[in-house]
């Protein structure tokens, strides 16, 4: 009888044991407030992009990498993973590279054909500017004098985070479904919309903020490529 005590008592410490470990897999972990907080240093992730105008249309998976001040590298993959395309910024300089034609385009945004589907992708510059301090805003609201010297309109929500910013021009930017990322406050969608009618929309997907980027990754291999001006890229 005593075995059999002892057996019971076990079962019943097994079973408490089980019940305390599936109740805690249950219990969801707290979601961290979404709030200002730091800056976007560096960005790794992946993306869903779509660039619209005038000329058409055109879209797909990538990969984007940032680093402040103002260096991006993004690869455009097929719907089989390969690389169509790699667009290297710094700056107001890009370079696209085609690895499929072992050809570049280089030059300057403002050196684009008019209606080249990257046109609107300029803006982003200005999407990552520095924000400034929401509580200087005036019912959501803050007027300022841009970089550019136009004016231009920042729209913040309840909780101090920027929603839309536009300008005297017609260019506008829209920040989407915010998530806490290593202390940033960080968009799932980025669009912007410039006064042209360019649209270009960015998702990202599992993006890393604020960890160290290989240099390397920031610059284009043109060893081999036959470079030509970007006013003679056409697309893909």
């Amino acid at each position: 009888m005593p075995v059999r005590k002892k057996s019971f008592r076990a079962i019943c410490l097994a079973i408490i044991m089980l019940f305390l470990l599936t109740s805690c897999a249950r219990i969801p972990k707290p979601v961290e407030p979404v709030k200002p907080g730091k800056e976007v240093e560096t960005l790794q992730s992946f993306v869903s992009l779509s660039f619209r105008n005038s000329g058409g249309s055109m879209g797909g998976n990538g990969y984007l990498i940032f680093k402040r001040p103002d260096r991006f590298h993004l690869v455009v993959l097929s719907p089989f993973g390969f690389t169509l395309m790699e667009i290297f910024v710094s700056g107001e300089r890009i370079t696209c590279l085609v690895p499929s034609k072992e050809t570049a385009y280089t030059g300057s945004f403002s050196d684009l054909p008019g209606d080249s589907a990257l046109k609107g992708w300029s803006m982003m510059q200005w999407v990552i500017e520095n924000q400034p301090d929401p509580g200087t805003a005036s019912g959501g609201k803050l007027e300022r004098t841009g970089t550019s010297g136009g004016r231009e309109f920042l729209f913040f929500d309840e909780r101090g985070l920027l929603q839309r910013k536009s300008n005297d021009g017609g260019d506008q930017i829209l920040y989407g479904s915010y998530r806490q990322i290593n202390g940033v406050a960080f968009p799932a969608t980025i669009e912007m919309r410039n006064r042209l009618g360019d649209t270009v929309k960015i998702a990202f997907d599992e993006p890393e903020i604020n960890l160290p980027v290989d240099e390397a990754a920031l610059a284009a291999t043109l060893d081999g490529i036959t470079i030509l001006p970007i006013t003679d890229f056409k697309g893909l």
